[in-house]
């Protein structure tokens, strides 16, 4: 049977499961836009998915194990909700899926989650690291989810908190082939949040694809919310890039403005930096709905090709959508 036949009998039955359990809930996105894409002097217009947070179907659960210990899952579809297809083909739950186990010692978890390097991305994005004008349109961002993975985070320490993870690669005769270790720590409490990550990753050959070290922050300082991420990628070959963001979000009533510069410095091949401005207009319908205006500009340096069809190419984009969440 198809697999586009198969997805919706599972759903159906997962949700009809979760129903008569206690402790386990449904939960989902949707999120639609739409789209002017001018690349490279060529010009689209498209209604996409996932302009804001990408549309998403879920299940998740909990179970209290007695003793201050609880099991907990999660299994997720990122879905293209333009046309209903799941976004990762031949993977209903691509998105992310998960058990752990909590307790006074942390939590563990097995599965496939978002790493703690993109974790730290996103959380210090004015943008959420989605839609036009995300980060890591231009950044270095680790591959986002890792495979086969096991995962610790610290418990609740004051506002100080830390995850380390390890993708085993799973082939036999070479541990280190598509091997991922990811980490991060920080602190975040009242109006300041701090990070800082690491990520390293290696090919189907067990060779080193990148090496990324990140600090990062957000700041409340009342009537502005500032923003910095300073990243630094590396390999053993031909990778040796820095990544900056810088910047602000504005919030006003039921509305709020945000801004940044997101910039790719590339200290190993000339004229193959990047350097993308973005700014969001986002208004609140209910604590469920809301609306929102982004639009970006991403320029190439004549050797490079973010984002872009053609090396030293632009691409301006301008999505105007709207966002459930259930």
């Amino acid at each position: 049977m198809k697999l586009s036949r198969v997805m919706p009998l599972l759903l159906a039955c997962a949700i009809r499961q979760a129903a008569a359990q206690s402790g386990i809930g449904v939960y989902g996105v949707v999120d639609l836009a739409i789209v002017s894409d001018r690349d490279s002097g060529k010009s689209t217009t498209a209604v996409n998915s996932g302009q804001q947070t990408a549309s998403r179907l879920g299940i998740k659960g909990n179970e209290d194990l007695g003793g201050g210990m609880r099991a907990s899952f999660v299994v997720e579809s990122q879905i293209e909700a333009d046309t209903g297809n799941p976004s990762f083909a031949g993977r209903p739950f691509g998105s992310q899926s998960w058990v752990g186990l909590s307790g006074a010692f942390g939590s563990v978890k097995l599965g496939r989650m978002f790493t703690p390097y993109f974790g730290a991305i996103a959380t210090n994005d004015p943008f959420d690291a989605k839609g036009p004008g995300e980060s890591t349109r231009v950044f270095q961002d680790s591959g986002v989810r890792m495979d086969n993975t096991v995962k610790y985070s610290l418990p609740d320490l004051h506002g100080f908190h830390g995850d380390l993870a390890y993708g085993a690669g799973e082939q036999a005769g070479n541990a280190k082939a598509n091997r991922q270790i990811s980490a991060d720590a920080g602190y975040a409490a009242g109006p300041m949040n701090i990070e800082l990550a690491y990520h390293d990753s290696n090919d189907a050959a067990g060779v080193r694809l990148a090496r990324s070290t990140l600090v990062a922050g957000n700041y409340d300082f009342g009537p502005v919310r500032g923003w910095i991420v300073l990243a630094r990628s590396r390999n053993d070959k031909t990778l040796d890039t820095r990544d900056m963001l810088l910047g602000v979000s504005i919030p006003f009533g039921r509305d709020l403005i945000a801004a940044d510069v997101v910039h790719k410095s590339d200290r190993y091949f000339q004229h193959a930096s990047a350097t993308q401005l973005a700014l969001g207009y986002y208004h609140t319908l209910s604590k469920r709905t809301n609306l929102y205006l982004v639009g970006s500009n991403l320029r190439n340096g004549s050797e490079a090709s973010y984002q872009a069809a053609l090396p030293g190419g632009t691409r301006r984009l301008v999505a105007a959508g709207m966002r459930h969440q259930f």
